[in-house]
């Protein structure tokens, strides 16, 4: 892949107008050979300074696309704070539903409902005010910026989908299910002719529901994993000390890797909790 310096480099040289300077500078060269007048010179010297003025412009100036990492993400405050506000409404509901069912809240999920806020406060001052942090690194280069933001996405849409995890847990857990599947099992025991096979369609639904639910359960800790990644990535290029731009780099790699490894959508999650509702 042509580095970004060298893509700046080969479209400065081909520009409408560094190709002007340097047709000016031929035509100030030919006509000081033939008119060898002196005040020709400080007219060529002056077009190559603006030359040299132009090249520097071009390879400084921050291109429009930011996959290269030249164009700095814009921070959108109000955007997150909406969707924080959306977050915890919907994190006070699970908790109302769970003290009507008279459940008791685990310190964990506690501790976990001010995560998203803490992540997004940590992506607020890396975007605006890195240079105050006891950190290393004062500056980012952009991409890494970029790449900052997108992992918010990221823990945003991990928040969701845990809410939506937490929500099935409320409705239901794994002792219930296991008592229905007895009690379809005895049935199938007890049932004859075409009854039977309708039950048995019924004890097949209800297994599958199960593991469902299990499976539920460790897509819930994979994803509390990953939001506790993205978390600490985001502290370390805070507040971390000694840092350098090649570190960074490493982890995020490594962490985008090991998010991508168990991606699953809201959407999956949410179709997997209504069906444990049949």
């Amino acid at each position: 892949m042509e580095s970004p310096l060298r893509k700046r480099a080969r479209r400065s040289l081909t520009h409408p107008k560094n190709i002007g300077l340097v047709i000016a500078i031929i035509g100030t060269l030919a006509a000081l050979a033939i008119l060898q007048l002196p005040w020709i010179v400080f007219g060529t010297f002056g077009l190559l300074a603006a030359l040299a003025l132009s090249f520097y412009a071009d390879m400084t100036t921050a291109d429009a696309d930011i996959v290269r990492g030249d164009e700095r993400p814009t921070f959108n405050e109000r955007e997150r704070k909406q969707k924080l506000r959306d977050m915890e409404t919907q994190l006070d509901e699970i908790v109302k539903a769970a003290q009507a069912r008279r459940l008791k809240i685990s310190p964990d999920f506690l501790q976990r409902r001010s995560q998203l806020r803490r992540l997004m406060d940590l992506e607020r001052q890396i975007a605006l005010n890195l240079s105050q942090t006891p950190g290393t690194i004062s500056t980012l280069p952009n991409d890494i910026q970029d790449e900052v933001r997108q992992f918010v996405d990221r823990a945003i849409d991990l928040s969701y989908l845990r809410t939506a995890m937490l929500r099935a847990f409320v409705r239901t857990n794994e002792s219930v299910l296991q008592e229905e599947l007895r009690t379809i099992q005895q049935r199938v025991e007890r049932a004859g002719g075409s009854a039977k096979a309708d039950v048995e369609l019924l004890l097949q639904a209800k297994a599958e529901q199960l593991e469902a639910f299990k499976r539920l359960r460790n897509d819930l800790v994979g994803t509390e994993a990953q939001l506790d990644a993205i978390e600490a990535f985001l502290n370390t290029i805070t507040y971390g000390q000694s840092l350098t731009v090649g570190n960074v780099r490493q982890q995020m790699i490594r962490l985008k890797t090991k998010i991508e490894a168990r991606r699953q959508s809201a959407e999956e999650v949410t179709r997997m909790v209504n069906g444990l509702d049949r």
